[in-house]
């Protein structure tokens, strides 16, 4: 499938995306309408922001306009259409195929930030995310063992290195990788075990955030 994505601008509603992919690929609302089998007014209503295309026609425009879905459906929502319950926004964030890697091949992230997890994965998770820097890694560590249990998987987003105080984080200390909550004021990674007592580590110099928990889960 082509992709129109470098002809038209990456930012927009969802409705503004449709218009955009549309006039690169020289159709009018109504040439738009026939390939999808919708009305021509139907486009006028999505284009104009007053609703948005239902999932199912999502991907028929994507088809019918040589363009990625995940781009069309990261658009902002129309105006009509804010979130009205907890899974709304869920269900409308794409599905991302995550690769597994190890521990050892994420202290490569620490030293290399354009390293590729592709390149070392060892499985895939499906997750449904917004970030699209994603890794998963298995987690066993007694000195978070609170938060995550031993066998836990957790999904780090390595495009965001400044994780909100509280946030757990994927760090670098010392070259070994090591997955804590950050605190700030001052910045500072603790533990949360269930246990031991486990030292605070100060960020300095030789601590270096890798990225930022997004999604735990826990296998039975």
């Amino acid at each position: 499938m082509m992709n129109r994505r470098s002809e038209i601008e990456n930012t927009g509603s969802i409705g503004e995306r449709v218009r955009q992919a549309r006039k690169a690929a020289g159709l009018s609302q109504a040439d738009l309408a026939e390939r999808i089998g919708v009305s021509q007014p139907a486009i006028a209503t999505w284009e104009s922001g007053v609703h948005d295309p239902r999932r199912v026609v999502m991907a028929k425009l994507a088809d019918a306009l040589s363009i990625s879905h995940e781009w069309l459906t990261a658009g902002a929502r129309s105006r009509s259409e804010v979130d009205s319950q907890a899974a709304a926004a869920y269900l409308r964030r794409p599905l991302r195929h995550v690769p597994v890697i190890s521990f050892d091949s994420a202290a490569m992230f620490a030293a290399d930030p354009n390293a590729d997890p592709h390149q070392m994965a060892e499985d895939y998770i499906s997750v449904s995310a917004s970030a699209s820097l994603l890794f998963a890694l298995f987690l066993d560590d007694a000195a978070v063992d609170l938060a995550f249990p031993k066998g836990s998987l957790v999904v780090i987003d390595y495009g965001d290195k400044w994780p909100a105080d509280g946030n757990y984080c994927l760090s670098a200390v010392g070259g070994k990788p090591i997955v804590r909550r950050i605190r700030r004021n001052p910045s500072r990674l603790e533990a949360s075990p269930s246990r031991a007592t486990f030292d605070t580590i100060d960020i300095d110099n030789d601590v270096e955030i890798i990225g930022c928990v997004r999604v735990s889960i826990q296998f039975h």
